[in-house]
Order: structure tokens, then sequence, then C-alpha cells
């Protein structure tokens, strides 16, 4: 039977060791560093001894320890070339385009995509993420920068077949939510909007901000803070590109010397040499020139990051050069926070222990938000009283609960959920058809006692009576996510939206224990998949991790039967050093009689990056028009270099 199985792989680092206390609720916090010598160089040899990390002052244990250099890395990597069109003249627009082309030619290729998007009030993607350099230099002439109406492009971006463009795109911003005036907080704003979109790709995330003087009609130091904070939880570091010519930057008297008669510094405040991260040189100080005000606000978003800003420089291509140079320089790092309230931000600082050295990194922690919505409200008891009665609920459902570990012994639980649409109650709001629905989730151990828990409301908004009728004999899909201990549990969910009516559905979770050490996780069937670029940003998921391989993403089903007529995939997760050279088997069961019905054979895994656990994510398509109806089992089996051996199974149904 021809084989049908397709891998894709995603860097990621964990723990090397269990955290001494599991909690329900494990704060996995991933920092990017950054080390260059006294004389800029990159300093690429250190080990995980050699850094320490603080958050609020007080040294936290490494956990996880992973390294990415060299251009020849298999990690992808991803930039953005973002050009604020309101802060710009004509003439920087030139300077700009003109140091982006051979830039572009230098840095794109494989495992080096990028995207181009433009700002003018709201942001624009005109090139989504692509490791084609010609497409990416015609957008850059279609970009229309300065204003102007969107291309032709921008609704036809298939002008030139024969050039690929990768699925995975970042996600655009709802343009509506934007203000129209064009002042630098919705600049700020649209770079935070760009920055959660850029969650869900791996790894470091670049983004180089070309900016000219950055209007500061207001104060945005709100807008600022949720940058950086956003850029802190996706990865992301800014890099500002300040296109302006020296002479309008720098007041008479203190032009610096340009790169033509000395290289460029990496680091410092602009290119005044390196400059600790963290430190107050990098944020807080002032800025003598035209924009001051405007230009401290980029340095303020790079110093947070872990980025640098270029300035003073009649040389822009140099100054990306630096910049691009750090796609393949870097170190991560990984520890536990200490328990902290929920949204809450807290100071980081790291250090090597090295002379002469520095270190630029993220400077911000900030603790995620509860999942427990409903916690202390009138909607919440009822649910709970539900929850521990013998009473079945009358609203029929389907509910599937694969995991996927997040740390050794802790795993994220997909919560995959299937709810007759029919029975959805809706009212009129302001003209327009709209439901919400209460969910309540409880995770018992053997002693009764909950371990795991989380809450939501589901809120449905439809145009017109007209698409809700359309729902009927229709499923609707609910997802939620929550991360519990290894051990054996009750999933109880129960829903509802009032007294009279409600659903109830219970399940065993089983979470295996997992050392740190090769591993593999749960199994995540599915039938409905989308291209990687249909995510969208990362707040309309939720808070939901999605499942992307093979440039994809597999949403999981919430229910184990399948028509024969329909596709089934199957997502799953591959973890630790060896999972590099990893082999996986897939096979297809009679689930009765453990007969075999297909073998996919065994196949290697790309490897992906250097150092410390990677986490490899996996899609397959599975062979399912050639079975006849019935009940059957996948088992996924991997196995590493040394013969230790991992197996997972997932039970389902054809009809």
């Amino acid at each position: 039977m021809k084989r049908t199985l397709l891998f894709v792989c995603a860097a990621g680092a964990l723990f090397a060791q269990p955290s001494p206390v599991i909690q329900t609720e494990t704060r996995e916090v991933l920092v990017d560093a950054i080390v260059t010598a006294k004389n800029g160089a990159y300093v690429g040899d250190l080990t995980a001894k050699d850094f320490h990390i603080a958050q609020d002052g007080k040294e936290q244990a490494i956990k996880g320890f992973a390294v990415e250099s060299g251009p020849s890395a298999e990690q992808t990597r991803s930039m953005v070339l973002f050009f604020d069109q309101t802060s710009m003249e004509a003439r920087d627009e030139v300077v700009a385009l003109r140091a982006a082309g051979p830039f572009i030619d230098a840095e794109a290729g494989p495992n080096h995509r990028m995207a181009i998007i433009t700002f003018n009030g709201s942001m624009r993607i005109a090139q989504n993420f692509t490791d084609n350099p010609g497409r990416l230099k015609d957008a850059l002439s279609q970009a229309n920068l300065h204003g102007l109406a969107p291309s032709a492009a921008d609704s036809d971006r298939s002008h030139d077949p024969s050039r690929k463009e990768e699925d995975l795109v970042v996600g655009r911003a709802n343009a509506s939510a934007m203000a129209t005036s064009l002042t630098a907080r919705d600049m700020v704003h649209a770079l935070a909007e760009l920055a959660r979109s850029l969650g869900v790709l791996p790894g470091r995330k670049i983004v180089i901000v070309f900016a000219g003087a950055l209007p500061s009609g207001n104060d945005p130091k709100a807008e600022v803070h949720d940058a950086i904070e956003a850029a802190n939880k996706s990865s992301v570091a800014f890099y500002p590109i300040d296109v302006r010519p020296v002479f309008t930057q720098t007041d008479p008297g203190a032009v610096q010397q340009t790169p033509e008669s000395r290289p460029i510094r990496m680091g410092g405040p602009f290119g005044q040499g390196p400059g600790a991260q963290g430190d107050p040189g990098m944020a807080n100080s002032p800025i003598p020139d035209s924009g001051a005000s405007g230009q401290q606000i980029l340095a303020n978003l790079s110093g947070g990051t872990g980025g640098f800003p270029v300035r003073n420089t009649s040389d822009l291509l140099a100054g990306l050069q630096n910049v691009g140079k750090e796609q393949d320089q870097y170190y991560v790092l990984t520890y536990v926070a200490p328990d902290s309230k929920e949204g809450t931000c807290h100071s980081l600082k790291v250090k090597v222990d090295r002379k002469q050295t520095t270190v630029r990194a993220r400077t911000t922690y900030c603790a995620e938000k509860p999942l427990d919505l409903l916690a202390g409200t009138a909607s919440a008891r009822g649910l709970e009283k539900r929850a521990a009665e013998t009473q079945a609920g009358g609203i029929g459902a389907s509910m599937e609960v694969p995991y996927f570990y997040v740390a050794p012994n802790v795993a994220r639980v997909d919560v995959a959920m299937e709810i007759p649409a029919d029975v959805v109650k809706f009212e009129n709001r302001t003209g327009k058809p709209h439901a919400e629905v209460n969910f309540l989730g409880i995770a018992t151990g053997a002693d009764g006692q909950a371990r795991g828990r989380f809450s939501d409301v589901l809120k449905l908004d439809f145009d017109s009576a007209a698409q809700v009728e359309n729902l009927k004999g229709k499923f609707l899909h609910y997802e939620k996510e929550f991360k519990i201990a290894a051990g054996e549990y009750s999933l109880t969910v129960t829903f509802g939206q009032d007294e009279a009516s409600f659903g109830k559905v219970q399940s065993p979770l089983v979470v295996d224990s997992w050392a740190g050490d090769f591993g593999l996780s749960a199994l995540a069937l599915s039938r409905e998949t989308h291209p990687a670029a249909d995510l969208g940003l990362v707040p309309a998921l939720e808070g939901r991790t999605p499942l992307v391989a093979q440039g994809a993403q597999i949403v999981p089903s919430g229910a184990a039967g399948f028509a024969r007529a329909e596709p089934v995939f199957v997502y799953f997760e591959i973890y630790g050093q060896q999972a590099n050279a990893a082999r996986v088997r897939l096979r297809l069961l009679d689930s009765k009689t453990g007969q075999e019905k297909w073998d996919g054979g065994s196949l290697s895994v790309p490897g992906q990056g250097e150092g410390g656990n990677p986490k490899i994510p996996a899609g397959a398509k599975l062979p399912v028009e050639s079975l006849a109806p019935g009940a059957y089992r996948l088992e996924v089996t991997a196995t590493d270099t040394t013969g230790k051996l991992v197996k997972r199974t997932a039970d389902f149904e054809l009809r």
C-alpha cells in the first residue's frame, strides 16, 4: 500500500530534569539569550552552567538549555520586515527599500522565511512568509509605501504560480480594532498584535521595524508595555531601524562615526556599543534628536525584548546584516517560575560567568491569566453541583482528551467536544442571534480531590436567523486546554445555558509518566485540517495551542467516529534528545481481533535543532478509505537509536 505519511519538525526546549514540585499549572518560562564579546563577536561555546537567571532579583534554577547556532541549523527561522509608513518620508522609503532588497537576497532561503508588512494606520500583509527572495522583492516593489492605495497584488498574490509560498504565515491584525489616527500609539498597538500572531511559529522570531521620526502626540506607555509583554510571550524580538539621514537624527556636534569609518556595533543604544540587557541605558536614557520621544519608544521595545536598534548610520544594509546574524546565534534557557498571582509581571535578568561579555534577553515574564473564568459565579456553582450528582445530563455530547507534554511529568490536555447545535437556545441581541454556553471541567484523582480545573463561556453570534437554521442537525466543535501532572484521573465536563437544561460528559484521563527523556504524546485524531495561514491572530484562539504540523493546523476531533468518505488524520509529538534520530511506525489494527489491516512501515523523522530536548510535531493522513466499516485501533510506535520503544494507541470507528 502506498505510504501517505508526512512529517514536520519544530524545535522547542523542554526541561532536562523533572521539577521538584509538580503542580497543576506549571509555569515553564523560555528565555532566548544572545551573548556577545567586547568586540561585538558572538560567544557560542557557553554551557548551562555559565548562565544565571534571576526573576525579581532571585536566582532561578535552569531546567532546560539549548543552543541555536549556525545558518545550517534545521530550526526554521522567521523574520518580519515591518515598514511604518506613518513615520517615513519619501526619501526615507527609498533608502529603506534599497537596503531591504540585497538583505532579502542574502537572508531568504531554506529554513529562513521572511514576511513583509506595511503599516499606515492599519497593518497590511504585503507578502506572507516565504523563502523565495523574488517573491519578497516583488512585494517590496508593490508595497505602495507612503500611504498609497493597496496594490493589485494585495488581492491577487498568485501572479507568479511558479513561485512557492509557504503555508505558515503571520495572522492578520483586526484593522477595525485600531485607531485611524496616525500616531505612535497605533503603531505600537499594531506591533503588539503582530507579536501575538507570531506566537504560533516555533523558535525565536525577529521583527525589523523600519521607521523615521515617530509622531508622539500622546503617551503610549501602556501600549509599549503590552507590546513587550506580547513579544516576550511569543519569543519575538524587535529591531528598530531608523531610516532617516544621520544629520536629522543627531544634534549638531554629536554626530557619531559612520560604518565607513568604524564597524557598526551591536547591542547598546543606537550603535553606541553593547549594553547589558535590562540596563537602564538601553531603554530609559534620553536620546538627543529631533524625534527623541518617538525614538525612545523604539529603544524601549528593543531593550525589553532582547533586540537592538540600528541608528546613526548611512549604511542601513550593514545594520540589517548585523540583525540577520542574530537568527543563528542564540541560546534557549528554561526555568520554572515561582508561584505568583495570575496576570502579574516580573523582571528578568540573565547573566553569564564570563568576563567582558554582554547578554541580551527579554526583561519581563508575566504569569498566565486564570483558566477558571467562571470562578465564584452562580453559573460555576450550578455546574459544580451538576458535576457532583450522579444524574446524567439531558444534552448528549462526545469528548476526546489527547495530551501533550510541556515538561517532565506535566502535560497539556486538549479537551475537544462535539455538541448538538439543535440544543443551543439563541436570543435576539441588537437584532442578531446570540447564545452563550457555560462550561466547567474538573479532573479528579483517585482520592476524589480536584487536580485540574477550567471554566469557560462559549459565545455564539450570527448575522441572521437563517444562519442559525443552517445549524440544525449539525454539531458545534468546542476546545479548551489545561495542564495537569502525570497520573490517573476522571475528567467531568458539565455545560449548559440554564438550570433546566445541561449536559455532562465523563472520560478517564491517564497521563503516563515521562522523565524528560525519549517520549511520545497521546494521539489526536482529526477529520479537519486547515493551512497554518488560516490560524489568524492568537487571541482568536482564546488561549489555545494550535496543533501544527507539515504547514497545516490539525483540528482534534471531539468524537472517535468517522465516515469512510471523510479523511482521517493523526497528530502526535515526539520528545527528548533522541527524537532527532527516532524512527516511527504507524499501524491500523482491528480493535477486536488485533489483526493488522495496514502497516505504514518504519520511517525516519527529520532531525531538528542542536542540543537541548527537542519537541517534534508530526502529522499523517490515515488510509481509511480501503477499510470496511468497523472498530479499529491506530498504533504509533517511536524508537530511538538505543532501541528504546514508546507506543501509543487510539481507538476509533468507521461507518
